[in-house]
């Protein structure tokens, strides 16, 4: 085991999975515009030194600290979300949120890590052979607490392979297909969050039309949003498309995932929270035009997705391809 001292921007490449068991779609049509997928910012402005704010935690040497990191992952810190890994919006401070980060300083990327008045990040990463389970975690101050209470926190998985890029040099690959990442981020995975968190206000569908051009360059390309207004929570996951015939499939087995936690029991300011994001205008719907209703770009009700997917992570999602834009129209 090794740890690569830089996290690299992965290329993205096209990997086509193959899945029974999927949902047969309608054939109504939009023509949405494709947005922005850009990794979400998490990273508050902060301040290297701090005053009045840091406080010394030991950093775990680079074995405990993916240990740590694991432990963490499978049962997100024992508690549910909106709380990530003992972390709760409105809830935890400063202090008690670095107390639980700071030991990960040494798997992560130094020259992302922060930690400071506003809030913090964090990057840390797991290594097994040519695998890399890259984890983001960042948080944001209430600016009008006292107490320096958590607003908001971000989270992101994504598991990535190492690769050779077209001109030679070596590269890391975002993967969809790798036995190990769905047991691991198990807490975070649709049925898992379905099953604690139960029907979703909406769940919202992104896709394309056809496979990437550009020499099928394009990694992910199937995205599922799932909003959760009262408990504080859009989760966003990310899966390989792949086009049959008339159909768009996404299956996700291996979905990465994009989390947004904000304090429970303020659905009313959901919007409002969102709108510091990309995820501006996702909500209230009717959401941007390029995200489609599953109701919409399926034969799915909302009820019948949950019960559908609660129960297993096997099934595939099928879309009509004329529901969709061309990659980059």
């Amino acid at each position: 085991m090794r740890l690569r001292k830089t996290v690299f921007l992965p290329n993205l490449i096209l990997i086509l999975i193959l899945a029974a068991g999927c949902i047969q779609v309608t054939n109504e049509v939009v023509t949405p515009s494709l947005g922005s997928s850009v990794f979400p910012t998490m990273t508050p402005t902060l301040t290297l030194n701090p005053t009045n704010t840091s406080t010394i935690v030991p950093t775990l040497p680079a074995e405990g600290a993916w240990t740590k990191l694991l432990e963490l992952l499978a049962n997100n810190g024992g508690c549910r979300l909106p709380c990530l890994w003992g972390i709760t919006p409105g809830k935890s401070t400063y202090k008690e949120a670095q107390a639980i980060l700071t030991p990960l300083r040494s798997i992560s990327d130094p020259l992302t890590t922060r930690f400071g008045p506003d809030g913090g990040a964090i990057f840390p990463v797991y290594i097994e052979e040519d695998l890399e389970l890259n984890v983001a975690v960042g948080f944001n101050i209430d600016s009008n607490s006292d107490n320096q209470v958590i607003s908001r926190i971000g989270f992101r998985a994504r598991e990535e392979k190492k690769t050779i890029a077209s001109n030679g040099e070596p590269t890391f690959a975002e993967i969809f297909d790798s036995a190990s990442f769905g047991e691991r981020v198990q807490p975070y995975m649709l049925s898992q969050v379905l099953s604690e968190q139960g029907i979703p206000a909406a769940v919202l569908i992104q896709t394309f039309n056809a496979l990437a051009s550009m020499g099928n360059s394009i990694g992910g390309g199937f995205d599922i949003l799932l909003l959760y207004p009262e408990q504080g929570l859009l989760v966003h996951y990310t899966t390989q498309m792949e086009v049959i015939g008339e159909k768009v499939r996404g299956c996700l087995t291996n979905a990465h995932v994009d989390l947004e936690l904000y304090p429970a029991g303020h659905g009313d300011s959901f919007a409002q929270f969102l709108s510091q994001t990309r995820w501006a205008e996702i909500w209230p719907l009717p959401a941007k035009p390029y995200w489609a209703p599953v109701e919409k770009a399926t034969s799915m009700s909302l009820e019948q997705f949950y019960e559908t997917f609660r129960q297993s992570m096997d099934q595939c999602i099928e879309t009509p391809t004329k529901f969709w834009p061309a990659p980059f129209q």
